[in-house]
C-alpha cells in the first residue's frame, strides 16, 4: 500500500498526531491558527479522509491508525535523512579537518545509534593515546 503523501498533507498529518483539529469547510480560522495552509487543506481532508488516514465526526479532524502509521513512518523517514547529513557533514568536517577525526568519529557513533550520547561525549573528551597527561 503506497503511503506518500504531498507535503501539506504531510503537515495535516503532523497537526493532528499533536491533537484533533476542529474543523468545517466554510471556518478555516482553526487552520490558519496552526499555520495550515487554507488553500490546500480541503483538498487534504478530501484526500485523506478518502484514503483513510483521517476521520472527520462532528466538526472535527482526527488520525486514523492508517494516518497515524503513515504520518510516523514519514516522520521516521524524515529523521533517517537528517542523520545521514549529520553523518555525512561528520566525514566532510574530517576531509577538512584531520584533527577533528576523533570528534566527528563519536558524532557518527551517535548518528548512527551505536553510542549513546554520554558515551560519545566520553570518548570526545578522553586525552588522545600517546598524548601526555
Amino acid at each position: 500500500m503506497d503511503l506518500s503523501l504531498s507535503p501539506s498533507e504531510d503537515r495535516l498529518l503532523r497537526h493532528l498526531a499533536l491533537a484533533d483539529m476542529p474543523y468545517a469547510d466554510q471556518d478555516l480560522i482553526p487552520v490558519s491558527a496552526r499555520g495550515l495552509n487554507e488553500a490546500d487543506v480541503p483538498d487534504d481532508v478530501r484526500t485523506l479522509t478518502w484514503r483513510g488516514m483521517v476521520a472527520t465526526d462532528e466538526g472535527s479532524l482526527s488520525l486514523t491508525p492508517l494516518g497515524a502509521a503513515a504520518h510516523y513512518a514519514s516522520e521516521a523517514e524524515r529523521l533517517t535523512s537528517r542523520l545521514v547529513d549529520v553523518s555525512t557533514l561528520a566525514d566532510e568536517l574530517e576531509r577538512l579537518v584531520p584533527a577533528l577525526a576523533r570528534e566527528t568519529h563519536a558524532v557518527r557513533q551517535v548518528a548512527q545509534g551505536t553510542w549513546s550520547l554520554e558515551q560519545a561525549l566520553r570518548f570526545a573528551s578522553d586525552d588522545p593515546p600517546g598524548q601526555p597527561d
